[in-house]
């Protein structure tokens, strides 16, 4: 059985993982747009509500999720 820490945690690598590659896209300069583009804003905001869940979820325990 998958506890809410348990998802707390994959969730909040999910988000890390989601950041850093926006931004590592970002520094690679990857695409047309000079600076941050349109679907990096929507990665990067995926990423950091991914993260914030996922941290909220790691502190509520071993409960079943």
């Amino acid at each position: 059985m998958v506890t809410k820490r348990q998802l707390g945690i994959f969730l909040s690598l999910v988000g890390l993982v989601m950041v850093g590659g926006t931004v590592a896209v970002d520094w690679a300069g990857a695409g047309e747009w000079s600076g941050f583009g349109p679907l990096q804003w929507m990665g990067l905001g995926a990423g950091l509500v991914a993260l914030t869940i996922g941290l909220l979820l790691t502190r509520l325990g071993n409960r079943p999720a």
